[in-house]
């Protein structure tokens, strides 16, 4: 039962994320999503709402965001490849969360910054600074900001 919710709740996301692809957020309703991944309206309030479904594209993407950080730390040009190519597949998708949700800037940048200091790499933040040529403070920001940047494109 467990694999079958999750693999619902999936498909549930999926279409969603498809949807708002095609339509802006406030055009996709309940009965889109429902045909698209042909569930009964109770299976759909089961599992989500939209706001729930917001919450987990988003989610979906900063996973993404972290995978491409913690392959490419230490490579600035790996990032930044790495990153348009997913912009590029999901470019509106990311557009429009980053239209519908007021502080999405920050809880980006908090969200790069705990992946940076958590990440396997020893001494990241020495090389981050030997990078850019500036100081371990800005370095930091400097390389936040690109990313961000990138998304917000």
């Amino acid at each position: 039962m467990l694999k079958e919710a999750t693999i619902s709740k999936q498909k549930i996301v999926n279409a969603f994320t498809e949807l708002s692809e095609e339509s802006s957020l406030e055009q996709i309703n309940t009965t889109d999503i429902i045909k698209k991944v042909s569930l009964s309206r109770p299976t759909f309030y089961y599992y989500s709402n939209q706001d729930n479904l917001v919450e987990t594209t988003l989610s979906k993407i900063l996973d993404k965001v972290s995978n491409i950080l913690q392959k490419y730390m230490t490579y600035q040009k790996g990032v930044l490849t790495e990153m348009l190519r997913y912009l590029k597949e999901n470019h509106k998708l990311c557009r429009t969360l980053m239209t519908h949700i007021p502080n999405i800037n920050e809880l980006i940048c908090e969200f790069i910054i705990e992946t940076i200091l958590n990440s396997d790499i020893e001494n990241v933040t020495e090389l981050m600074e030997r990078s850019y040529h500036i100081p371990v403070k800005y370095s930091s920001e400097v390389y936040v900001i690109t990313i961000v940047t990138i998304l917000a494109l």
